[in-house]
């Protein structure tokens, strides 16, 4: 099955990505670790995500495609990482390009076939459209190249956030609604959050070319979803799971709402110019957590539990008041760690140095 290649494109992927810790592509180690995480996307985020999506036949020839290309694309983006910033570079890595608008004529062929509903359909659709605009910053990047001057830093952190929240979050998102069509839970819940997950990537990248309170807002908008998709998953999915990859699920949401307070408090920064977090905290922080706790831990969760693993019965009460507690405590955390390392978060920085710092949240 094409799910299944998929499935082992991305456990060799892993292999790759171990084997790339032992090489540097950069001299730079905060630009070394933010290659490092682009190229997990690249080799185990995206195969895992295309390995869950298909449910019919609806452009199954574009995801013939998208799953075959997939992993020479990977390959010759990974070499292209060990050429200078040029147009070899950018040759290489435009093969990701193209199997990524595999995927996204893949998206488009199932929405056009099927419409705007089930939205738990729909969410996986906006996932795959999003993924082209991953592929181009990708090989704007690789090309050495930097538009509105926004630096090579922003450039490659918004191939980065398009990989993960604009292609990996909409896909769980939809991977859980898929679960909640079968139980009983608030269904315009689920709605705002594919709302707010989709809708708010265009207002991050208003915010990055016009004015980071766009930014801010956009933020504002992708906490609100994925904190609203953590209380559905701890409250109504993690309950109707009888598989032991369910665990995955929960590390999964206490990842997500404490990377997007502190993407908010990011955020803020630049829209004050007040420096808060700075982009290697950024990383170190949002990023991996981000990255390996909220999406990698989410889609080898959904990768591993099948259909049988599903039961049908309503949440206890008690879990779900649990769960909405235990989010709204994880949300304090961030505060307490920033008291903690940052006794005088109030201090200013000048907006030119804002405007350079402005970028893409993973």
């Amino acid at each position: 099955m094409l799910s299944t290649l998929a499935r082992r494109s991305a456990a060799g992927g892993a292999v790759v990505c171990l084997l790339l810790l032992l090489v540097a592509t950069s001299d730079s180690a905060q630009t070394e670790l933010i290659h490092k995480v682009v190229l997990f996307a690249v080799l185990v985020v995206v195969p895992l995500g295309l390995s869950l999506v298909a449910n019919d036949q609806d452009g199954l020839s574009f995801y013939k495609l998208a799953v075959y290309s997939q992993p020479l694309a990977a390959l010759l983006t990974v070499v292209s990482f060990f050429f200078e910033k040029g147009l070899l570079s950018a040759a290489l890595s435009s093969a990701w390009l193209i199997a990524n608008i595999f995927s996204a004529l893949f998206g488009l062929a199932r929405l056009t076939a099927r419409g705007f509903h089930p939205i738990e359909e729909l969410s996986i659709d906006a996932g795959l459209l999003y993924l082209p605009v991953a592929g181009v910053w990708l090989v704007i990047y690789r090309l050495g190249v930097q538009p509105f001057d926004f630096g090579e830093m922003i450039v490659l952190l918004t191939s980065v956030h398009f990989h993960f929240a604009g292609f990996a979050a909409p896909i769980i998102a939809g991977m859980s609604g898929r679960v909640l069509a079968r139980a009983h839970y608030p269904r315009r819940v689920f709605a705002t959050v594919v709302f707010a997950i989709v809708a708010a990537l265009p207002l991050v990248a208003a915010g990055i070319t016009f004015t980071p309170w766009l930014g801010f807002i956009g933020s504002l908008l992708l906490t609100v979803g994925l904190v609203l998709l953590a209380v559905l998953t701890i409250g109504w999915v993690f309950p109707v799971l009888t598989s032991a990859w369910r665990t995955l699920l929960l590390i999964g949401a206490i990842s997500s709402c404490v990377a997007m307070v502190l993407a908010c408090l990011f955020a803020y920064s630049l829209a004050t110019q007040t420096l808060i977090l700075t982009i290697p905290r950024m990383a170190m922080t949002h990023g991996l957590l981000n990255a390996f706790g909220f999406v990698t831990c989410s889609l080898v969760a959904w990768s591993q539990i099948s259909p049988p693993a599903l039961i049908s019965r309503k949440p206890a009460q008690n879990i779900v008041s649990y769960s909405t507690t235990l989010v709204a405590l994880l949300l304090l955390s961030p505060f307490l760690l920033l008291c903690e390392h940052n006794p005088n978060p109030t201090r200013t920085i000048s907006f030119m140095s804002c405007r350079r710092a402005r970028t893409r949240l993973l």
